[in-house]
Parts: C-alpha cells; structure tokens; sequence
C-alpha cells in the first residue's frame, strides 16, 4: 500500500507538471552530438541543483536537444519528489495575461512559486510587453531563494534583452538569470 501511495504521488507529481511529453535521459542519443557535455547534464539529473535552488541554463541551437534533457531532468525531479512547474515561455505568458484578466494572478503565482523546480523552454522566442515581463521579473525575483530553475534558449545571450519591452527591466531579469547559473551550450 505504501509502495501505491508513494507511485501515484509520483504520477500526480507528473500529471501536474504538464510536461509536454515523457522523455528520458535513457533516450536521448548522445551520439547524436558529441559536443554536448553529457556529464554536465548527468550532474543536473541528480538534482542537487534543485536542492540549492540554482538555475540550469541550456543554451544552443534549435534541434540540439534542450528541452529533450530538460524534461528528463524535470521527470527524474517528479520521481525524487520534487513538485515541478513546466511550460514554454510563450504559453507562461499567455497564462500571466489571462490570469491577469480573471484576476487569478495570486493562484497562478501560488502555483508556480510552491514549485521547487521551473522549467521554462523556449526563452527569446517571443517578446513579451510590459506587464507581462513584469511579472516575470517578479516571478525571477521570488524565486530565488525557495526554487530552482531549468531554462532553455535558442537565442543568443546578447538578444535576450529584446525579449523585454523595458531594458532595465531586461537587465535586472537576465541578472537574476545569470547569478550562480549552470550553463551548457548545446552546438
């Protein structure tokens, strides 16, 4: 019975991750290119990252495998026990202006925030206006000392700030991005 109690808290876990789909590290062809440093992204599967409530920065081409490894990581942290919070940046801002719209911004937050893992994909691919980048930075500012962070980009660094309307808003949030951060470049 525990052994049950103990799968299905697991499973709800995964279920309220949202994970696009299951993917594992046991999948991923590290063949497929020889560049990725594969001990670097074996040393974030055992999650001490989440544990110290770091940030994981997978940085490199489309079709590299990012977010491959980021939801792997993401599933392992489910399965350690760790509540994880998982979407692409463009559907997070989609929630954050529907959220505000039905005044359920607390509720969002409360979900997020009450992660101890985020897993944002797809950083830079669309600019975000103002409220909701503030927001975000507000999100990136509460997290830092009760969660951890697994973002994926395909842009480069340089072209994050066009990702804010505002660019000492930009600033402040690749700051708090950037501060202790894991970073693995994907060429």
């Amino acid at each position: 019975e525990l052994d049950a109690r103990k799968e299905n808290a697991m499973e709800r876990r995964i279920k309220k991750a949202n994970f696009p789909e299951r993917r594992t590290l046991e999948q991923f062809n590290w063949n497929f290119n020889k560049k990725i440093d594969q001990r670097k992204i074996e040393l974030l599967s055992t999650c001490k990252f989440i544990e110290n409530n770091e940030i994981a920065l997978l940085l490199g081409n489309a079709g590299t495998g990012k977010t491959h490894c980021a939801i792997s990581i993401g599933l392992l942290a489910a399965q350690a026990g760790h509540t994880v919070f998982c979407t692409s940046v463009k559907r997070l801002s989609q929630r954050i202006r529907l959220a505000k719209e039905r005044n359920t911004l607390d509720l969002l937050f409360k979900q997020i925030l009450t992660s101890k893992l985020w897993i944002l994909d797809d950083w830079g691919v669309v600019t975000m206006p103002r409220d909701v980048s503030e927001e975000i930075f507000d999100l990136f500012d509460r997290r830092k000392y009760s969660s951890a962070m697994l973002l994926t980009s395909n842009r480069a660094v340089e072209e994050w700030p066009q990702v804010f309307s505002d660019p000492i808003l930009a600033n402040a949030a690749i700051d708090r991005m950037f501060e202790n951060a894991n970073i693995i470049l994907f060429e």
